[in-house]
C-alpha cells in the first residue's frame, strides 16, 4: 500500500480540517482496496470483464465508420479522442463518487444519523462508501480510446495542449462527480434516487461521446450553459483540433473547463449542505 501511503502523506500537507479530511478519505479508502485485493483473481477479471463491456461500447462507435466516413464531419480518430476523454472522466468519477450511487440506501435504512454523530465529515464518509475498483475498466478503455484518437486525430502539440490533457480530464471527472452529488442529494426529499438524474449523469456521458454540434441548438446549448458537459468535454477538444468554437464561443472558452467545473462542484456542495440541513431522519 505505497500509493495510499503517500497519499496519506500528501493529504497530510493540507492545512486545517482539509487535511484532516483528507486523511481520512484515503484511509477509507485503502481499507476497502486491501478487502478488494484479497481475492486477486477475482478482482482482475471483474476490472477486465468491466473494460471489455466498454470496448464493445466503443466499437459500436467505430462500426459507423464502416459504413460512414465521418459523423458530423468528425472523422475515427477525432470521435475516439471525444469519446475517450469522456470514457475516462467518467470512469474516474464513478469510481471515487460510487457511494453516492448507494446513497439512498443511507435514507432508508436510517444509516445517514449514523454518519452525522460522528466527528467527520458525512460527505467523506459517503464518498468513501463504495469504492469498487473494477469501475476503473472504463477508464482503461477510455485510455485506449484516447491512444487511438492521438494517433489518427490531426492534433498539433504545444506546452499547452499537452497540459491541456490532464486538466481537462480532472475538470470534466469533477463535473461528472457533482451529478453524481445532485443525484444523492435529491434523496434528502425523495429518499429514493430518481430515474431523471440518471439522464444527465449516463445519458449525458453517452451523448459527449459524439460531437454535440449534431444535435439540436437547445441540446448544444444545454451542455454547455446549463450543464456544462460539452464545456468540459467538447470545447477542449475542438480547441485542441484548431476548430471554431461552437455556438460562437470566444477562443478562451476552450481553457475554461477547470474555472466551469469549480463553479459547478460549488453549486453541487451548495446543494448538499442544503439537504443536510433539512434532513428528516426515517425513524428506522
Amino acid at each position: 500500500m505505497t500509493d495510499a501511503s503517500t497519499l496519506t502523506r500528501l493529504a497530510a500537507a493540507l492545512p486545517g480540517d482539509l487535511g484532516h479530511e483528507a486523511r481520512l478519505y484515503w484511509r477509507l479508502v485503502a481499507a476497502q482496496v486491501r478487502g478488494q485485493m484479497q481475492y486477486r483473481a477475482s478482482f482482475w477479471m471483474q476490472l477486465f470483464g468491466v473494460a471489455l463491456v466498454y470496448t464493445v461500447e466503443f466499437a459500436s462507435v467505430l462500426f459507423y465508420f464502416l459504413h460512414f466516413e465521418t459523423i458530423g464531419g468528425w472523422g475515427l480518430g477525432e470521435v475516439a479522442l471525444l469519446y475517450g476523454l469522456s470514457s475516462v472522466s467518467f470512469g474516474i468519477a464513478h469510481t471515487v463518487g460510487g457511494g453516492f450511487a448507494v446513497f439512498s440506501q443511507f435514507i432508508v435504512r436510517g444509516e445517514f444519523d449514523r454518519l452525522l454523530v460522528r466527528p467527520f465529515s458525512a460527505l467523506v464518509q459517503v464518498l468513501a462508501a463504495d469504492i469498487q475498483l473494477r469501475r476503473l475498466g472504463s477508464v482503461l478503455q477510455g485510455i485506449g480510446a484516447l491512444g487511438i484518437g492521438l494517433v489518427y486525430a490531426d492534433v498539433h502539440w504545444t506546452v499547452g495542449t499537452a497540459l491541456w490533457l490532464p486538466v481537462t480530464t480532472v475538470s470534466a471527472a469533477t463535473v461528472f462527480l457533482a451529478l453524481f452529488s445532485l443525484e444523492a442529494t435529491l434523496c434528502f426529499w425523495t429518499t429514493q434516487a430518481t430515474e431523471i438524474v440518471n439522464a444527465f449523469t449516463y445519458g449525458g456521458s453517452n451523448m459527449t461521446h459524439y460531437p454535440i454540434h449534431i444535435y439540436d441548438r437547445w441540446v448544444r446549448r444545454f451542455l454547455i450553459f446549463v450543464l456544462p458537459l460539452a464545456l468540459v468535454i467538447y470545447v477542449p477538444v475542438v480547441a485542441l483540433l484548431g476548430r471554431p468554437a461552437p455556438l460562437g464561443l470566444p477562443a478562451w472558452a476552450a481553457w475554461s473547463a477547470p474555472l466551469a467545473a469549480a463553479l459547478f462542484a460549488i453549486v453541487a456542495g451548495l446543494a448538499w449542505r442544503t439537504g443536510v440541513r433539512h434532513y428528516r431522519s426515517t425513524g428506522t
